[in-house]
């Protein structure tokens, strides 16, 4: 969904995304919408949930809200470049600069691999039982598939479940795969397709069968126009055109890249790092200390890309190319810093209650992620309130941090009535064919 939004540095580091790069004329480096995860969402009894995978979903949660907000709920990245740049002071430079470095690309990175994890953990289980995964994931993939153009066509064209389900079906081919190899399949499809289609003549060959608008510049203003304006008709016929414009240009490498992600998730999931986390708290400490100091090495290499574009400086392709490898491994390891980081504070009583805060909309992440997408364009479009373009790229945060308070609230006070969020039970009745039951047994219901 997505997410993922979450800028994966590679995105702009690739100058085949001819289309990435003209929506990005706004020249704030702002490029793929975040995708959130969405798959790992089966509820599974009380006494089996890891609860710092739901922390660490309620935290990444509010890191694709955020990243997703800044270009895109906004309006910021389909306004003229002239207006953007006359409006950015440099609170908003220093501002986008710092969410470049520690939030675009990881909330995004975060959530696939759970995808990922989640896969492994429903493959156990079924292994367990001697029945196959396949014909559940296969309905529960379809049934994403569907939700997510749903949210495409009904309300926001950033939508990425029906991409996540597609590269889903990736996953099977790797079902029994462990170790090592899951490692080595994941930077495989992280790094290699991408770098491939990264490269200028590659990119151009493609180019040709992509399709794209007539005019840039004309359909950045028209997808503008239906933000602000009040036309429902042509606000869902310019977010399908958005959604299949941008996902034309990035398709040849963004699936495989994505089995990628997930197959990293999956070697977490087998090795069952998290399950035992409190038995493992050494591989994390040193896991902390890499993948924040290298993650953070490579995680500014995007940033300071931008920086030096917005400056008049080219940079040649060949060391663009250079700095795809690292700048996608400090995606992951800063990535996976931020994993070891949560992990560790959740072994402390006072951070341990105050993470748990975020384990709720973390709990249920499908109804978290499309609730994000109807406030956020209550907020900003003109069906709601409005403000798209009013204020400046930093009042992202503050709006946002009401906007999550709100659904935290919510999911705590919902989960204390029902098994699951809405939407998830939503699709799991579709996965089933059949209405699930909702209601906590009433004895739980007392309890909480």
């Amino acid at each position: 969904m997505v997410a993922v939004g979450m800028v994966p540095a590679a995105l702009l580091v690739a100058a085949a995304n001819l289309y990435a790069a003209r929506m990005m004329e706004t020249g704030q480096g702002e490029a793929e919408p975040t995708k959130t995860n969405t798959t790992e969402l089966a509820p599974v009894a009380a006494v089996e949930r890891v609860v710092v995978l739901d922390v660490l979903r309620g935290f990444a949660l509010y890191g694709v809200l955020l990243a997703n907000t800044v270009p895109w709920f906004s309006a910021r990245a389909f306004m003229p470049r002239e207006v953007v740049l006359a409006r950015t002071n440099t609170v908003d430079r220093v501002f986008l600069y710092v969410l470049g470095l520690f939030v675009n690309g990881k909330a995004m990175a975060l959530l696939t691999m759970l995808f990922g994890l989640g896969f492994a953990v429903q493959l156990e289980r079924a292994e367990a039982r001697g029945r196959s995964v396949v014909p559940l994931h296969v309905r529960r993939l379809a049934a994403m598939a569907l939700l997510g153009v749903s949210h495409v066509v009904l309300l926001w064209w950033g939508d990425v479940m029906w991409e996540y389900a597609l590269a889903g079906f990736g996953l099977l081919f790797f079902r029994r795969v462990r170790g090592w190899k899951l490692l080595a399949w994941g930077l495989f499809l992280l790094l290699v397709p991408l770098f491939v289609f990264s490269i200028h003549s590659v990119a151009e060959a493609y180019k040709p069968y992509a399709p794209a608008p007539p005019d840039f510049d004309a359909f950045r203003a028209q997808m503008h126009a239906a933000i602000v304006g009040s036309d429902r008709r042509l606000l869902t016929v310019m977010h399908v055109k958005q959604a299949l414009y941008f996902s034309s240009f990035i398709w040849p490498w963004y699936f495989a890249w994505l089995v990628g992600r997930y197959l990293l998730g999956a070697w977490a999931g087998t090795t069952r790092i998290f399950h035992d986390a409190e038995a493992r708290l050494p591989f994390f400490r040193k896991l902390l200390g890499w993948g924040l100091g290298l993650g953070l090495l490579g995680s500014a290499i995007q940033p300071g890309r931008v920086f030096l574009q917005r400056s008049g400086i080219v940079i040649p392709e060949l060391v663009g190319l250079a700095l795809i490898v690292p700048s996608e491994l400090g995606v992951v390891l800063l990535t996976a810093g931020y994993a070891a980081a949560v992990v560790l504070l959740m072994q402390r009583p006072a951070w341990r209650r105050a993470l748990l805060c975020l384990a709720p909309a973390g709990q249920m992440p499908l109804s978290t992620y499309l609730g994000q997408s109807l406030l956020s364009t209550f907020v900003y479009y003109g069906w709601g309130l409005g403000l798209a373009g009013r204020f400046p790229a930093w009042s992202a945060v503050p709006i946002t941090l009401c906007i999550f308070t709100l659904q935290v609230i919510f999911a705590r006070a919902w989960l204390s009535r029902f098994r699951f969020g809405p939407m998830e039970w939503v699709w799991r009745s579709m996965t089933y064919g059949r209405l699930q039951p909702l209601r906590l047994p009433a004895r739980q219901e007392e309890l909480a």
